[in-house]
């Protein structure tokens, strides 16, 4: 009996402080990843987004491309919010340069939107420049009656989610 408690102590202390069963996946260095030819529109769930976002629900909107997908956030109409996600590329240099989840990113509001364009190459330098366009990922969100820096933070996170499911380059 006295061996048992030192072990049940021993693994309820590996168990709390996350042991390892702790995967560091969702916070570490994301790095390059591949985007030609990842279809947007399956690669988070809807529920996944929708958490992310801090919305109730995401509704798809058809339109046949997989590399440039598109959501609803119904709300009543002529309120209804907006998510788009696909393949872009990274507008260098001038305002709106920085970081998500490691990587080169720029951030702009755009049609009163948030647009995040976060670099595939992996670059993490938010000045660095390149003579070629580099291949990225834009988030772009909107909802009627958020002020800018709160849908920028929930388009960054929503980013950041949107790198680390992409597969590795």
């Amino acid at each position: 009996m006295t061996l048992l408690l030192p072990v049940t102590l021993c693994l309820a202390a590996t168990a709390a402080c996350g042991g390892s069963d702790s995967s560091g996946d969702d916070t570490g260095p994301i790095g390059a990843r591949q985007i030609k030819g990842v279809n947007f529109c399956e690669l988070l769930s809807e529920d996944t987004m929708a958490k992310v976002l801090g919305v109730k629900k995401l509704e798809p909107q058809s339109s046949g491309a997989t590399d440039n997908c598109e959501w609803k956030i119904p709300v009543d109409g002529g309120a209804d919010g907006a998510l788009q996600i696909g393949s872009y590329y990274l507008p260098e240099g001038g305002d709106g340069m920085t970081t998500i989840g490691g990587l080169q990113a720029n951030r702009q509001i755009v049609q009163t939107g948030c647009q995040i364009v976060v670099t595939g190459s992996g670059e993490t330098d938010p000045a660095a420049t390149s003579a070629n366009a580099v291949d990225a990922v834009r988030v772009w969100y909107l909802e009627q009656g958020v002020p800018d820096d709160e849908k920028c933070t929930a388009a960054g996170k929503l980013a950041e989610e949107v790198m680390r499911a992409l597969p590795e380059a």
